[in-house]
């Protein structure tokens, strides 16, 4: 014998409860700043397409409205001879901090306004998610999607043998060698460049992207000038050497690192500012900048970004090969290595290693799958340049 369960009449307790549950989300849906909330998956479609379709995306997008933008606001940012992004860094999550505290104190002392107080503070918080992730997506995410640098310069990116990688890499070390010969030192035998005003040196970054934009027309336009941070140390803390800020279109340098580090940082960032923002391509476009600038200093900082990187690449693959290639390098580039190794130990430690997490679940939430490893593809880039240099198939 079957026995079924009785069908209950709602009550009048349940009957109040659904009346409240529905004025609360009434009062939601009448409070116009969660409607933003639909910016969110509106800008993620956006980007899905983006993401399916590069050409498009590079047509319309990165070479169409995106120069656009980076000509108007770069311009009217670069008035201000200071980085803005530092001050908004700060400023920004402490009024956010603000804010949340006073709504919360506000909301526990008056239980008549509680909800309607919390209810606020939620949109408001709504609001300012889906207004910062579409400023995000339209003046510079997007450009994560576009067609890659290889494609639109015409590299040919291929797997390389490892002795190909072993010749690319004997070939920075030996131009390394003979620009650092002719660079200035300070007492410790370590590099120094020889304008010591960094605010000179950015006008000069400003101004070298003149030269590869003659060779590669995605890299012209208007270039802005890299800012130095004031508070550098602290993002040495942090293990960053630069950051571009797209609500500022602002490259901002970390001046507190070894000198050679500063003009590769400075066309690292830049090359974000003209629309190449994954790691291994900015890197790859600081390195032709640099090498193209006419500078020594530029030219033995792009170089060294280049050797690195390589280098690095080498001894993952193949330490035999490694030993006899960095054994050429010079006193002079070995004790800028020792100086730059020295000055990164001392900021090791948790904080060092939650900045890089982040910074990883940052690059893989704009599709770069490999996160912070991403930066080594820039060897693939330097590999191709290398054959079309030297004509090789």
């Amino acid at each position: 014998m079957e026995t079924h369960a009785l069908d209950h009449p709602p009550t009048a307790q349940n009957k109040t409860g659904t009346r409240r549950r529905n004025r609360l989300l009434l009062r939601i849906l009448r409070l116009k700043r969660f409607w933003a909330a639909l910016l969110i998956p509106a800008c993620l479609g956006l980007v899905t397409l983006a993401g399916d379709h590069p050409a498009a995306t590079e047509r319309i997008y990165s070479t169409g409205i995106y120069p656009v933008l980076r000509g108007l606001f770069g311009w009217l940012t670069s008035l201000v001879p200071f980085s803005l992004t530092q001050f908004l860094v700060i400023a920004a999550p402490a009024a956010l901090l603000v804010y949340i505290i006073l709504q919360t104190v506000r909301a526990i002392r008056d239980r008549s306004t509680r909800r309607d107080r919390l209810i606020r503070m939620a949109g408001t918080l709504v609001c300012i998610a889906g207004v910062g992730y579409t400023l995000f997506t339209l003046l510079c995410g997007l450009n994560y999607h576009r067609l890659s640098f290889a494609a639109i310069s015409g590299l040919d990116v291929r797997p390389s043998a490892t002795e190909e990688l072993a010749d690319a890499c004997t070939e920075l070390v030996l131009r390394a060698n003979e620009l650092r010969a002719g660079l200035a030192e300070n007492d410790e035998g370590v590099m120094v460049m020889a304008n010591g005003s960094y605010y000179d040196t950015s006008a000069f970054a400003q101004d070298a992207y003149r030269f590869i934009g003659a060779e590669y027309e995605v890299l012209g336009g208007f270039t802005a000038r890299p800012k130095p941070v004031l508070a550098s140390r602290a993002m040495s803390y942090l293990d960053i050497t630069g950051i571009y800020m797209p609500f500022t279109f602002e490259a901002n340098v970390n001046v507190d690192v070894p000198d050679y580090w500063i003009p590769c940082t400075m066309m690292h960032e830049l090359a974000h500012f003209k629309g190449f923002m994954r790691e291994d391509e900015a890197n790859f476009v600081s390195y032709l900048a640099c090498t193209a600038s006419g500078d020594d200093d530029f030219d033995y900082s792009g170089t060294m970004l280049a050797l690195i990187h390589s280098s690095n690449a080498l001894y993952s693959a193949d330490r035999e090969l490694y030993w006899p290639v960095m054994e050429q390098l010079s006193e002079g580039v070995r004790r800028d290595l020792s100086a730059n190794s020295a000055y990164w130990k001392q900021f090791e430690g948790p904080v060092a290693q939650a900045s890089s997490a982040m910074n990883d679940v940052y690059l893989k939430s704009n599709r770069q799958e490999n996160g912070v490893k991403s930066y080594g593809r820039m060897v693939d880039l330097v590999l191709a340049d290398y054959r079309e240099r030297h004509g090789l198939a």
